[in-house]
């Protein structure tokens, strides 16, 4: 009796206990969902530049899934972009932390250094994240790599071949393009700066001023007129609220004085020819 008594009691245990598990392994599903639901719309949000609204819905993703990396980064996102610098590289490591093979803060991580001086640190990170084969954003990595040869080096001959990689990793990628047409327009390479431009102003950056000016400028330099003239009217018209429609309209008056001293210029020389003395 004592023994059949001891056998009923511990089934009412085990049922009691995997009844239990059983709950809490749903309630853990819910709180898994819950959190990707606040994660998407703060990931959203951060896209959006709402920083706010996107630290409001990642902080209690991060309060429903701790130590989930991807939660973590967009996080220490979030934090930086409100202002909360150290905050950031805290939850940015806690990421790394998570999982050491998380690029994409260690990416992060680089680009908040590199923002506040520490070049050398940024760097360094950079380097660790092209260690990482399956890494499928190394464009943008060589390209930030570029940027610091150029602009904290002024290194040209290292940046170049920087920009090359990283469009070698993606060729669509626009803005390793444009860096590459600055570095050949500043060598007067007008050419293959030109091609390089126009490389830049499609995709992402096609709504980017910067490249189509620059395919203005290139062309005044090749003395192709009449395409500079179009270019610089198609800036005014596109971009009309942007300072790049300015520049574009004091570009196109130069151009009228270019014009009307090489047809001056011209025009002298015909006139010498023609006054020449005959012998």
């Amino acid at each position: 009796m004592f023994k059949a008594n001891s056998l009923k009691s511990s089934g009412i245990v085990f049922l009691c206990l995997f009844a239990l598990a059983s709950c809490a392994s749903k309630q853990t599903q819910l709180q898994q969902k819950q959190a990707e639901i606040y994660y998407g719309a703060g990931t959203q949000s951060l896209m959006e530049r709402q920083y706010t609204e996107a630290l409001k819905n990642l902080v209690k993703a991060n309060e429903l899934n701790p130590n989930n990396t991807e939660i973590l980064n967009n996080l220490g996102m979030a934090y930086y972009f409100k202002g909360e610098k150290d905050l950031a590289v805290r939850t940015l490591n806690a990421a790394l932390e998570a999982d050491d093979r998380n690029s994409d803060a260690r990416v992060n991580l680089a680009s908040i250094f590199y923002k506040d001086g520490e070049v050398q640190k940024a760097e360094t990170i950079y380097k660790q994240v092209l260690k990482d084969l399956t890494y499928d954003k190394q464009a943008r990595t060589y390209y930030n790599l570029g940027i610091i040869e150029l602009q904290s080096r002024r290194n040209t001959v290292s940046a170049e071949n920087y920009f090359k990689k990283s469009i070698k990793e993606d060729d669509n990628y626009c803005p390793a393009y444009y860096q590459l047409g600055l570095v050949q327009y500043q060598r007067r390479q007008f050419n293959s700066a030109l091609t390089n431009f126009k490389e830049a102003s499609m995709g992402t950056c096609f709504d980017m001023p910067a490249p189509h000016f620059y395919q203005a400028l290139t062309l005044i330099e090749l003395r192709r007129y009449d395409e500079a003239r179009i270019k610089l009217d198609e800036i005014d018209t596109r971009f009309a609220k942007t300072t790049y429609a300015v520049k574009a309209r004091t570009k196109a008056l130069e151009l009228n004085e270019i014009e009307l001293r090489n047809k001056s210029t011209e025009s002298h020389a015909s006139r010498k020819v023609l006054e020449s003395p005959d012998f």
